[in-house]
């Protein structure tokens, strides 16, 4: 028995673990790291799930009533390692397999939305429902209806009850807060998607001896090096930011066609940003939003172009699956209010949509009337050649150019790894080029 139960422990903070995952996922927050968020892939499974409709219910993620899922089934089972009761009798465990049957029931259904409704699927979602198949198996000796409802209403169970429900609440409110913070984070980062500016110098590397000797003694400084790196923030920093800046340095120049694109910025500006982006991605709208703060503070250095790069498969075969339904029919209405001269008080109106279902056309209209666009001439414009067109120009320039995920960022002609080296590589570029320093965005 207490083989058994430590095994379901085991189960559960694997679940939670995974718990913690899809959270980072569904408020795109690296809280377990950049590499939580680079499993499923840019614009994969993982991201379309997170962000559908069926994410959350009564306002908190699936990913937060799974924490505290597991939380409770923790809090619930724990006791029993110490439990003195005959195996198969003990109500708690008994009570612990009918939780675990709901939740593979609330699976199914889940795992039907995700064939039939989204058409896409979660790797860590599928992960949970293998979790709490062997949750399942390791508490079916415990499969008693009539004992585990004992230890709702019996006597004797009155204080495991007790202190069950007392768990189950603290875990609740720490899953509640959790969410809180997340929130909270993820608005912060959507007003800093660009990172900070930081002007730290990594130190220059020492000369390579000629020796073996010296050599040998260089490779050995160079192992203190990195674990003193590892082991202290700074440093780590410091590697990290100079990596970030080797990578942008080393970037292919790739030729990009701006004479055409929206932009903002003065037109004269030494430094070229081309964003592509999709109208229904949620990182797109807090890069566009951390843009926009901070042209103002660019010095007249920073133009920036947006290009569309819609991940529906209506317009864009690229990507190989739709991931925002109706992401086309906003990516033409945005090429026909730039004809209008309106494209930024469309952006704008775009991007302040949540989008939790598929875009539709009546959508694109309604926006564009919104927008101060003609109705008659803005719904002929969206069904022409020539903004078909040129949508499928900038589709193709964006797979030419290896993008396949939003947005994706171009400075000068080099792809930056992430919105959050922007500062980084803004000051390579500045010291490429040979100018003044830039000023800081105002905090």
């Amino acid at each position: 028995m207490v083989l058994r139960i430590a095994l379901c422990l085991l189960l559960c903070l694997v679940g939670g673990g995974l718990a913690l995952v899809l959270l980072s996922t569904h408020y795109g927050v690296p809280l377990l790291g950049e590499a939580t968020l680079a499993v499923c892939g840019a614009g994969g499974g993982c991201d379309v799930v997170s962000q559908s409709e069926y994410s959350a219910v009564f306002g908190l993620p699936l990913a937060a009533w799974g924490l505290f899922f597991y939380g409770s089934l923790l809090a619930l089972l724990a006791p029993t390692l110490f439990s003195r009761t005959e195996e198969g009798t003990d109500p708690g465990p008994a009570f612990a397999f009918l939780l675990v049957a709901l939740a593979l029931a609330i699976d199914v259904v889940l795992l039907g939305l995700q064939v039939a409704v989204i058409k896409a699927f979660c790797r860590f979602c599928l992960a949970t429902y293998v979790v709490n198949l062997g949750l399942l198996a390791g508490l079916w000796p415990y499969r008693r209806f009539g004992v585990a409802l004992n230890f709702l209403f019996t006597r004797q169970s009155r204080r495991a009850l007790a202190a069950w429900v007392v768990g189950s609440l603290a875990v609740g409110a720490a899953a509640a807060a959790g969410n809180a913070a997340l929130t909270d984070r993820k608005a912060l980062a959507s007003s800093s998607i660009l990172g900070i500016p930081t002007l730290i110098q990594a130190p220059a590397p020492p000369a390579e001896k000629g020796s073996v000797e010296e050599r040998l003694a260089q490779a050995q400084a160079e192992a203190r090096m990195w674990k003193d790196t590892l082991d202290d923030e700074r440093r780590r920093e410091e590697y990290l930011e100079k990596k970030a800046r080797d990578e942008f340095n080393g970037a292919e120049v790739m030729s990009l066609d701006v004479s055409r694109s929206v932009a903002l910025g003065a037109k004269d500006a030494p430094i070229a940003v081309v964003s592509f982006s999709d109208f229904m991605c949620p990182f797109c709208r807090d890069l566009a939003l951390g843009l926009k703060n901070y042209l103002p503070n660019s010095g007249e250095r920073v133009r920036v172009h947006y290009k569309h790069f819609p991940l529906d498969t209506a317009c864009n075969s690229l990507v190989g699956r739709t991931v925002h339904q109706g992401a086309c029919e906003l990516a033409r209405g945005g090429i026909c209010a730039e004809e209008s001269g309106r494209f930024w008080d469309y952006h704008d109106r775009v991007f302040a949509q949540p989008w939790t279902q598929p875009a539709t056309r009546q959508d694109v209209l309604r926006l564009g009337g919104e927008s101060g666009l003609d109705s008659a001439r803005f719904g002929s414009c969206l069904d022409s050649a020539a903004t078909r067109g040129r949508l499928t120009r900038e589709i193709e320039e964006g797979g030419r150019v290896g993008v396949g995920s939003t947005p994706t960022i171009f400075m000068n002609g080099r792809k930056l790894k992430s919105a959050n080296v922007f500062f980084l590589a803004l000051e390579e570029e500045r010291k490429r080029l040979n100018l003044p320093p830039l000023r800081p965005p105002a905090p």
